[in-house]
């Protein structure tokens, strides 16, 4: 048995071109909408998507936060404070600045307590960092020890 197939160039071959052309992209169709149909599934409805309850994680517990930055600053100006002397400080400010936290600030005003226990110093400061500018009063105290303990640091 002998088949012939049309030469390129010849009509039979255009036209049995245009039918597998047009058999082809009919069956693609086909393809796509049969796909299309499985993804739109009745009943389904992204309202009533629920989480599945079932898998079990671990937790961490969440950080404490921490004023490191503050906490940092307030202890620059404690050891300025605790520092100054005060018979030659007069009543100029004090600047201060800490360059762990990029903080920096003036100590304006610093008055001086002492009782039988304890020598107390108590002062306001600004604070300038990132997150803005601060009137801060405090009070740090000398122990008996002679060790310098921060009583107070609040914003004004």
């Amino acid at each position: 048995m002998f088949l012939a197939f049309p030469r390129s160039g010849s009509k039979q071959f255009r036209a049995d071109k245009r039918r597998a052309g047009g058999l082809f992209k009919g069956s693609a169709i086909i393809v796509v909408f049969g796909l299309l149909q499985g993804c739109a599934m009745k009943g389904f409805s992204i309202e009533k998507a629920v989480p599945d309850q079932t898998a079990v994680t671990g937790s961490v517990a969440p950080a404490q936060a921490v004023d490191a930055k503050g906490s940092s600053d307030q202890t620059t100006v404690r050891n300025i404070v605790s520092a100054l002397n005060f018979t030659q400080w007069g009543k100029k400010p004090v600047p201060w600045s800490n360059p762990e936290t990029g903080s920096q600030g003036t100590i304006t005003a610093i008055a001086e307590k002492k009782n039988e226990t304890e020598l107390c110093r108590e002062f306001q400061t600004s604070r300038e960092s990132f997150d803005g500018v601060m009137l801060y009063k405090g009070e740090t105290c000398m122990q008996n020890g002679g060790q310098w303990t921060l009583k107070s640091f609040a914003p004004m």
